[in-house]
Order: structure tokens, then C-alpha cells, then sequence
């Protein structure tokens, strides 16, 4: 057992004394940012933005992302009722259908014969949702 910790102790004493004679080799650091590690982040930052509206362009270019209500299938309405649930008015062939819409199914609520909203009357008064059009109408 002494044989052990004669050895151990030795082994700490070796690493102790590694350890001050490479502290004393190293000139001493302050901690800070450097030049080049701002250099580093702002580059890597410039780049990742760089990809992020290079792919936004491409998509709008290539047409993947199709004009909101230009299909055929057109959201009139829509009433929250709760976190995950809503009932929403859908055009759908000239044919209005009201929807219950939860977090893991769809219901056929009702289908209107006669138009209940017209769908060139419908706006989206949302401050928001104009501004985000607007940005996207630009070219």
C-alpha cells in the first residue's frame, strides 16, 4: 500500500512541477477579445446571412413559393377557438365549405350552396400582415 502512494505522490509531484515550468514558458494572456477573433465572428456571421437571403432570392426566383390566395383553394376566414383549434371558411370550386380544424384532424363542419363571404371582398386589416405583403410584392 505505501509502494502506491510513494508512487502516486510521485506522479502528482512530476505533473506539479510540468505544470510550473510550462506556466513560466507561456508569456501570460489577458483575457479579452481579440482583433482577429471579432474578425472571425463577423465573417462567419456575414456568411450564415449571406446564405440565409441567397436561398430566400433563389426560391422567389425559381417561383417555389406561390402568391398567398392565388390557388384555388382560398382561406376566407378564420376564428380561434382555443390553443390548437380553430373553424375556418375555405372557397374551395366556387363552393364555401366551413372547417373545424384541430391539432390532429379536419371536419366538414357545413358547405355553403350560396357564398356566405365574398372572396374579393375579403382584406386582412392586420398592420402586420399588410406590411409582410407589401415587403414580399417587391421587386
Amino acid at each position: 500500500m505505501q509502494m502506491k502512494a510513494k508512487i502516486y505522490s510521485g506522479f502528482i509531484l512530476l505533473a506539479l512541477c510540468f505544470s510550473v515550468a510550462a506556466a513560466e514558458a507561456q508569456p501570460e494572456k489577458v483575457p479579452g477579445v481579440s482583433g482577429a477573433d471579432l474578425l472571425t465572428v463577423v465573417l462567419g456571421l456575414a456568411i450564415v446571412m449571406g446564405l440565409i437571403f441567397g436561398c430566400a432570392w433563389l426560391i422567389k426566383r425559381m417561383g417555389a413559393m406561390p402568391a398567398a390566395g392565388s390557388g384555388a383553394i382560398k382561406v376566407l376566414a378564420v376564428l380561434p377557438l382555443g390553443a390548437r383549434e380553430r373553424v375556418t371558411l375555405v372557397e374551395v370550386g366556387g363552393k364555401q365549405l366551413l372547417l373545424g380544424v384541430t391539432a390532429t384532424q379536419i371536419t366538414t363542419l357545413h358547405t355553403f350552396d350560396e357564398p356566405v363571404l365574398d372572396a374579393s371582398q375579403t382584406t386582412n386589416n392586420s398592420e402586420f400582415a399588410q406590411k409582410l405583403h407589401q415587403l414580399m410584392s417587391r421587386k
